[in-house]
């Protein structure tokens, strides 16, 4: 039998997930597992939500149409874009790499133009699409240099994974409106920044006057539902949407009716809001005093965040990957995050988004 290979690697983060696992299983002693990309203060409570959900309706029992449900695509246009976005313009999605991936696969571009420290996964879905890719150095050098990025897909993933760094939205919206009128398309990415906005956050409403922009979102990481594996994706080009309908039909024809529902539930009632606020308060918290005790105690690489500041889920620490792994902690080399590895290999990737006190606990032998 021949067979298509994908030229991908296995990602870094399961490998070292599986290492710590195993080493928590032979030695029979708890790690602090900070590899991953879960909010992990606290669970949100979705008990009472499920509850309230007929599952032999047929909202539950029937195929939810490729777009998704019309009235979850409502809820988005309301939560997210103060109900001016058009529901055409959106397609519910098996989780934000769902989205990333179909947007790949959709665009005719010459590379993917990436911060310069980047999700792996990034790199590895433009591999598998046998899309270039290049990095760029900071927003500031979009600002002053769009036409450098001519022909590429812009991706601006704020707050950023590996760094968690939050850039100020002025800074942001000159690069896209710079990115406009130089008619490059750009990709917003940003799926943990409703961890730390309200409602009345006006991102995606200020986004809808660039029909160069797509965005991809994630309700397993605003919201703390890595296991239902939903988000959405938005485009105000038409032609694109119906491309992506198509991709989604054949690779998944709808998505999960039951996360539909509950996501629908959580962010259109006034139960589910407050479930939502609840989980966010708790974790946004924790988040806020985990990087404060990095900075205090010197662990932070601060030269990463010149022209930002940690605030994301993520936080970039002067330690190495083995050094955390001895102290039972296990993390992910800087090195993995980048197109130039041996740059940054005495740093590394860990997840701020656990209870503090856990935290400080584990971290506390580190300090020096």
């Amino acid at each position: 039998m021949q067979i298509n290979e994908t030229k991908t690697e296995t990602s870094r983060i399961l490998k070292i997930g599986q290492r710590a696992r195993k080493l928590q299983e032979e030695q029979k002693t708890p790690y602090l597992m900070l590899h991953r990309g879960v909010n992990a203060v606290v669970n949100i409570d979705i008990n009472s939500i499920a509850k309230s959900i007929d599952f032999n309706s047929t909202d539950i029992q029937v195929y939810p149409g490729t777009a998704g449900k019309e009235k979850l695509r409502r809820a988005i246009s309301d939560s997210y874009f103060k109900g001016k976005a058009n529901p055409e313009n959106l397609l519910i999605m098996p989780g934000g790499i769902s989205g990333l991936d179909i947007t790949f696969q959709n665009i005719q571009v010459d590379g993917i133009a990436l911060p310069n420290f980047f999700w792996g996964s990034y790199a590895q879905l433009a591999k598998l699409r046998k899309i270039k890719l290049n990095a760029y150095p900071n927003l500031q050098s979009v600002i002053k240099y769009p036409h450098k990025y001519t022909n590429q897909l812009v991706i601006i993933n704020d707050p950023g994974n590996p760094l968690g760094e939050k850039h100020p939205d002025t800074d942001i919206f000159n690069a896209i409106d710079r990115l406009y009128h130089e008619n490059i398309p750009v990709l917003i990415d940003s799926p943990y920044r409703r961890v730390f906005m309200d409602d009345e956050d006006d991102l995606y409403l200020r986004l809808l006057k660039y029909p160069n922009v797509i965005i991809v979102d994630s309700f397993s990481k605003s919201m703390g539902l890595s296991g239902q594996r939903i988000g959405f994706l938005h485009s105000q080009n038409k032609d694109f949407i119906q491309e992506a309908k198509q991709r989604l039909l054949y690779a998944t024809n709808g998505v999960n009716a039951f996360a539909q529902e509950l996501i629908y539930k959580l962010i259109s009632t006034e139960e589910g809001k407050t479930a939502i606020q609840k989980f966010k308060r708790e974790t946004s918290q924790a988040i806020a005093k985990n990087i404060d005790f990095l900075i205090n105690n010197n662990l932070l690489s601060t030269e990463f965040y010149k022209n930002s500041k940690p605030m994301g889920i993520f936080a970039s620490i002067n330690r190495i990957e083995e050094e955390l792994l001895a102290n039972k902690i296990s993390a992910v080399s800087m090195s993995y995050f980048s197109i130039e590895p041996e740059k940054y290999k005495n740093h590394s990737r860990i997840c701020v988004s656990v209870p503090h006190e856990k935290f400080v606990k584990y971290l506390n032998p580190l300090v020096k």
